[in-house]
């Protein structure tokens, strides 16, 4: 009898044991199943996709969203946002950002914000009044969407229902925005008049205090705790700043006309472009945020020649896996795409789509 229940027990755990181990291997299913939200997609996409916005020329309502993918494992959509919504992105598609496996999208001629799925399906959207103003740059961090607005404010955003749930006075036409540490930074230009950052205490949701920078800033990132500014300057010497916010205090580092961030490393390239011509010479370099270290020799080791003389109007880096995304612009064409992997070599290149690239977003 003994022997039997000792059986019987045996066999008990056996099956815990297999329905434990389906259980685990359902989990894992479901994650993976959980972490691309493609409903309504009129296409079966890749789990690695690439998005790209393309702003298109300010008054032609010609912005849209271009789809690649870079395991070459689907073709490539011009305008994904039209193939999957069957409308147009709108004019002048300012930033888009990923989270929580959404993608939001700010256009600035519209006064809009939508909120699209992982295949580029739009779920919601929200519009913002006179009053608002256009939507500039995204930042998102813990259910919410932050987004500046060229009336001179910053609005928090439901991430969820696209709810306007507050706005914060910031600065004349503010611009970027980034988050660090329980607080938001924001960027203003003032149409080339400004030199501030708005700093903002995310909890109270109140500004903290104001930094002068250069004047007429337009970007701002935030690494390894440390706070970047660049902008056009008074000079146009396109000069990157790090803020030392708690004294007050900006040091030029480099100088640059774009510049992106990944894992410590500013990546950066001056645009020397003469404006009746149109003809550029770009110079690349990289900033070590850790050692304080700027180094001035191109961290593209095999770069395109045609990409040292066009205008660079986005660059990217994927945080999956490094690879660096460089779109160039002539203003009045399709833009092209020079992809790099994490070490600078060359991978290929590739027309955007549309007109102005200016950022991307990636699933892996």
């Amino acid at each position: 009898m003994e022997r039997r229940n000792l059986k019987i027990r045996s066999l008990l755990f056996s099956v815990c044991c297999m329905l434990a181990i389906g259980l685990s291997f359902t989990s894992c299913d479901n994650d993976e199943g959980d972490s691309l939200i493609d409903t309504g997609s009129t296409l079966t996409l890749p789990k690695t996709r690439v998005f790209i916005l393309n702003e298109g020329k300010m008054g032609n309502n010609n912005a849209g969203m271009a789809f690649y993918a870079p395991n070459k494992d689907a073709d490539f959509v011009a305008d994904i946002f039209m193939k999957q919504n069957k409308k147009g992105l709108g004019d002048t598609g300012q930033d888009v950002i990923l989270y929580k496996n959404y993608m939001y999208v700010s256009v600035f001629g519209s006064q809009v914000l939508l909120k699209l799925n992982s295949a580029g399906v739009e779920e919601k959207r929200v519009a913002f009044s006179k009053s608002d103003g256009a939507p500039r740059q995204l930042v998102a961090d813990n259910g919410k969407i932050y987004v500046t607005l060229y009336s001179g404010k910053m609005a928090k955003i439901d991430a969820t229902t696209l709810d306007i749930e507050g706005y914060v006075e910031v600065g004349r036409n503010p611009e970027g925005i980034a988050k660090d540490n329980g607080y938001l930074y924001v960027v203003n230009s003032g149409w080339g008049k400004d030199s501030t950052m708005t700093v903002i205490d995310k909890k109270a949701f109140a500004v903290s205090k104001t930094v002068i920078v250069a004047k007429n800033p337009q970007r701002v990132l935030e690494s390894e705790g440390q706070i970047f500014v660049q902008g056009y300057g008074a000079d146009y010497s396109y000069p990157v700043q790090k803020v030392d916010v708690a004294k007050g205090m900006v040091t030029t580092i480099a100088n640059a006309t774009h510049l992106c961030e990944h894992k410590g490393i500013l990546y950066m390239v001056y645009g020397d472009t003469d404006w009746k011509t149109y003809k550029t010479t770009n110079t690349f370099s990289s900033y070590n945020v850790k050692t304080g270290t700027l180094n001035k020799t191109n961290f593209l080791t095999n770069m395109p020649e045609k990409l040292g003389k066009t205008s660079v109007y986005m660059m990217e880096v994927n945080p999956n896996n490094g690879d660096i995304y460089i779109g160039t612009s002539s203003f009045t064409e399709n833009g092209t795409i020079y992809r790099f992997d994490r070490n600078g070599k060359f991978i290929e290149q590739f027309e955007s789509g549309g007109i102005n690239p200016n950022h991307a977003v990636f699933f892996n």
